[in-house]
């Protein structure tokens, strides 16, 4: 787990959150340890049912009253030597799993409450404009609707957006899309992508959705049974071995890549992977359609083969040098492979068997051609 310095009242960097919090009811206790999460990107707190995480949020937020340790963000102490700071002062924004909307105001007015408020406390300050708001979440078309009339997705929209006018300093949500169906959900996620990209403040996310993790998080804090066991950054939190995010699911590995090229008449989009390219299906999503915009990608390990040089002729358009990392015993009949493409952070799992492993005589630092026979953008 990421350790805080010594003395957490030196947080210099805006936006830091550090800290260390314990909390009792009944038969369940929070007991933390140090933690310090990023001051940027989107920090995923992930775990099963009942491992402590809207406990620990709302400890965070200041709605536990009870709650021991201490909490600093940015050069602000939330909580120290038993003082709490109210939640008013501490500049936070908060999405419950329920989209709660004013019932009497229309969708622009229920927007512009939380501009209202924050304009209230600190007049001429706004570092979040309503345009942007507007734009990022695809509001829009919404502004004159009667918000009884807002379907499930639409509602919680509204509901982030008028939480992001407030001003806030960290944004928390606690899962968004809890109550969401899945095509609700595959609709809002595009909008949440954006808030990731193009926000300046800190996201905090529960979520037990490991899909939601791999597709939005930067950042990911592992809980259970009210402690955290790891804070790690993305990559190896998605491509460890045993990774919490995948038990019992087969290997798969997700890579960050750029939209450089669409050929629509074929129905492909063409990608950069470090100094590698990817041909996928075209999606509809927002961000896979937008030149140079950043987007992740999923491969099943059993997609993956190896050969040892380009071929001349093949039906397979993935393609992808790469040297042998690391080979790890997967089960009883194969291994799982840890491929470097140059210039990509993240790693390609590969699985083969036992027997070809043999026969190929693989090892570690070798230079193989991956063939991929299958790859899509997550969405």
């Amino acid at each position: 787990m990421t350790k805080p310095k010594q003395s957490i009242k030196n947080a210099e960097l805006t936006g830091l959150l550090q800290g260390q919090l314990y909390w009792q009811r009944g038969d369940f206790t929070l007991d933390t340890g140090n933690f310090e999460i990023p001051a940027k990107g989107l920090t995923a707190i992930f775990g099963h049912s009942g491992s402590g995480k809207t406990t620990f949020l709302r400890c965070l937020a200041g709605f536990e009253n009870t709650a021991k340790g201490q909490v600093v963000f940015s050069d602000q102490a939330w909580l120290l030597n038993g003082k709490s700071m109210p939640i008013y002062k501490r500049q936070l924004g908060y999405v419950f799993q329920e989209a709660s909307l004013f019932s009497h105001l229309n969708v622009e007015d229920n927007l512009r409450y939380g501009l209202k408020r924050a304009q209230k406390k600190s007049p001429g300050l706004v570092d979040i404009e309503f345009e942007q708001v507007i734009e990022w979440l695809g509001l829009a078309d919404l502004l004159n609707r009667n918000t009884i009339t807002l379907s499930g997705g639409e509602r919680q929209r509204v509901a982030i957006g008028r939480t992001l006018l407030s001003q806030p300093k960290i944004l928390m949500m606690d899962e968004p899309m809890a109550a969401l169906d899945l095509f609700a959900k595959r609709a809002i996620m595009p909008y949440l992508e954006r808030l990731r990209d193009e926000l300046a403040i800190p996201i905090l996310y529960i979520t037990h959705s490991p899909e939601e993790v791999e597709r939005l998080a930067d950042t990911v804090i592992f809980m259970q049974q009210g402690r955290i066991t790891s804070i790690e950054p993305i990559e190896p939190a998605l491509n460890r071995p045993n990774t919490p995010l995948y038990q019992g699911a087969e290997p798969r590995s997700v890579l960050s890549a750029k939209v450089v090229e669409k050929f629509d008449d074929e129905g492909l989009t063409r990608l950069q992977v470090g100094d590698a390219e990817l041909f996928v299906p075209s999606v509809e999503d927002a961000q896979a359609n937008q030149m140079g915009g950043q987007v992740r990608v999923v491969i099943s390990a059993k997609q993956v083969s190896l050969l040892s040089e380009q071929p001349s002729q093949t039906s397979m358009l993935n393609h992808l040098a790469v040297t042998i990392e690391s080979i790890d015993t997967h089960n009883e009949y194969s291994y799982l492979l840890k491929l470097r493409v140059e210039n990509e952070p993240w790693p390609l799992l590969a699985q083969v068997t036992k027997r070809s492993h043999n026969k190929l005589n693989l090892q570690v630092g070798q230079a193989w051609v991956a063939a991929i026979k299958s790859v899509s953008i997550l969405n």
